[in-house]
């Protein structure tokens, strides 16, 4: 219930933020900590929600607890804890989903050493019906993509990863719906983001604040990645696995 209302974006009336809160705090269940830590993020109230996934987490060994906690950080927007907690989480359960999201995250930040630690994690987990040479040959491709575009950007990895969060960090403030990312398409060097729910003048809006921010970052001097918010269209050509199922 409540994990479907953070989705959606919808807000709870006080009274029955509290009537709820109370209800749930007398459950020590791990549901009900998650569901509690859930409730605290519908009502915008993150750092309570924070606390009860953390401490629900000291006492359960249970991965949903992290899949919530997870989901809502990334709501909160802090994109580097939910990076940080991401990589934990895929260590101490490594669950499809987590480690999923944990290669994901490496990629667009350009962390290659933990693109293939995560990966690796990921493809162990998969049978052969879901994906398994598929998600093989995906790796394979993204690695190569990484290598590209630092060969051909000399970039280093703080730059890459100072870049990617200023993506990040703009789209999280136009609300824009990211889609797939992608590092030097056809040998450029750019990091190209589609935008799902954007309309082309705002997606060249977002791009003139990049554009900007990045020429006001001193640590992006002497880098010549670029980055690029585009409308939806068909990126990564060559992807062969792209995890929706878990």
């Amino acid at each position: 219930m409540f994990g479907d209302m953070l989705y959606a974006g919808i807000s709870i009336i006080e009274i029955d933020y509290w009537r709820f809160a109370k209800e749930l705090e007398k459950m020590d269940t791990p549901n009900a900590k998650s569901a509690l830590g859930l409730l605290h993020a519908v009502a915008g109230k993150f750092d309570k929600s924070f606390e009860v996934f953390e401490s629900a987490l000291e006492s359960y060994d249970d991965p949903s607890i992290a899949h919530n906690y997870c989901f809502s950080i990334e709501k909160s927007g802090d994109i580097d804890l939910l990076r940080s907690k991401v990589y934990e989480y895929s260590d101490r359960y490594g669950s499809k989903r987590l480690t999923s999201m944990a290669y994901n995250f490496a990629y667009q930040f350009g962390q290659r050493d933990e693109l293939v630690k995560y990966i690796d994690q990921h493809i162990k987990l998969l049978s052969e019906d879901e994906g398994r040479s598929l998600a093989e040959k995906h790796k394979t491709e993204l690695l190569a993509e990484l290598d590209l575009a630092y060969r051909n950007s000399g970039c280093t990895e703080q730059q890459f990863q100072t870049l990617a969060s200023i993506m990040i960090k703009i789209t999280q403030k136009h609300d824009a719906k990211a889609g797939l990312v992608e590092a030097s398409r056809v040998q450029s060097r750019s990091i190209v983001l589609d935008i799902i729910n954007k309309d082309p003048k705002a997606i060249a809006q977002m791009n003139f604040e990049l554009a900007e921010a990045v020429c006001m970052e001193p640590i992006l001097d002497g880098c010549d990645l670029i980055g690029r918010f585009s409308p939806k269209r068909d990126l990564n050509i060559g992807v062969s696995y792209v995890n929706t199922k878990h």
